[in-house]
């Protein structure tokens, strides 16, 4: 077993985003110890653990779900294989994280969810951006009540991201472009500030590349308390950013730069008459650290998870939704 008070971790997938932002956290994190990579490559495997100091390399996840050391199992496959891959895991009575999005439909997500409750384990997802500061920030401040009534919530993500050689670009193991890719983060934070969304009106399109997922999403969300929600997601935006504003009866907030994994963001407050400066900040988190340690200390002290399975369910039956309000061209009831 790992050392007293820390918790051993698996992951399965080797990809760019393991690599870049899962694997170097646990070199930071004292309660969580990095075990085992697991890759139908096992030679890939291997040279992830001597990259980030892992012990074992698996070919196999059930190689990986013998291995006792490993208490909790980080999906981060193409986004097909989460469903089965996390159900495997959860059925061998291993806590579960899964990369966004949960499930590529909520259907697949509702399995894992009744999975994670018949055994009493621990199921999230990354919603990453929930920890950053600018978001925390804006959570706070509708928690306290100083936006008064929410009446606008708007969200947009875009990046520069032409269809390669890459699985995101084949639905069949993506499941779709920038909706199923990028609005669990954004839909995260609209449930989180906004509450329940209960209608959509999506529109998908293809502006710049043509591949068989789309590269542009707008979505018009209703909340249930009232307020209404927009959404912009492009794979063809000509630099990555991220933009949040919202708008409430007593006060405005928004932020620059919260939505993606950048060094400098910046907020602006105004509550009444009074309007702070634009503020430029340096971001000292690192979110995907806060995601991990948070899983960590749920699993050590049996608590509960800031993200939750149900946060990620919701985000499904929301992304079913956009799915079927684009391919009717009408608005759709989202299904709780």
């Amino acid at each position: 077993m790992p050392q007293s008070g820390t918790i051993g971790w698996g992951i399965v997938g080797c990809g760019r985003v393991t690599d870049r932002r899962i694997a170097p956290v646990f070199a930071k994190t004292d309660d969580a110890a990095l075990v085992a990579f697991c890759s139908r490559d096992v030679s890939r495997a291997q040279t992830y653990c001597e990259r980030h100091g892992a012990k074992r390399a698996y070919g196999s996840l059930d190689q990986l779900l013998a291995d006792d050391e490993v208490q909790v199992v980080y999906v981060g496959t193409p986004n097909v294989l989460h469903a089965e891959q996390a159900s495997k895991c959860l059925a061998a009575g291993r806590h579960v994280m899964v990369d966004k999005p949960m499930a590529v439909d909520a259907n697949a997500a509702a399995s894992l969810v009744e999975a994670a409750k018949r055994g009493g384990r621990l199921l999230g997802v990354m919603h990453q951006q929930r920890f950053h500061p600018a978001n925390v920030h804006l959570i706070r401040l509708h928690d306290e009540g100083r936006l008064g009534k929410l009446n606008m919530l708007r969200v947009q993500i875009g990046m520069w991201y032409p269809p390669g050689d890459n699985w995101r670009s084949d639905p069949g193991l993506s499941g779709g472009g920038v909706v199923v890719d990028l609005a669990p983060h954004a839909l995260d934070l609209m449930l989180e500030v906004g509450g329940e969304i209960n209608r959509v009106d999506a529109h998908v399109r293809n502006l710049q590349f043509s591949c068989r997922v789309e590269d542009f999403c707008s979505v018009r969300l209703e909340f249930a308390g009232g307020a209404i929600g927009l959404m912009d997601l492009s794979y063809c935006a000509h630099a990555y950013g991220g933009r949040v504003e919202a708008f409430g009866s007593e006060a405005t907030f928004a932020a620059e730069g919260s939505m993606q994994g950048a060094g400098m963001y910046y907020t602006w407050f105004r509550r009444g008459e009074t309007a702070e400066p634009l503020r430029q900040e340096v971001s000292l988190t690192d979110c995907f650290q806060e995601a991990i340690e948070d899983f960590t200390d749920a699993v050590l002290h049996e608590g509960d998870l800031s993200i939750s399975m149900t946060d990620g369910l919701e985000v499904a039956h929301i992304i079913d939704a956009i799915y079927a309000s684009a391919k009717s061209g009408q608005p759709v009831d989202v299904k709780h």
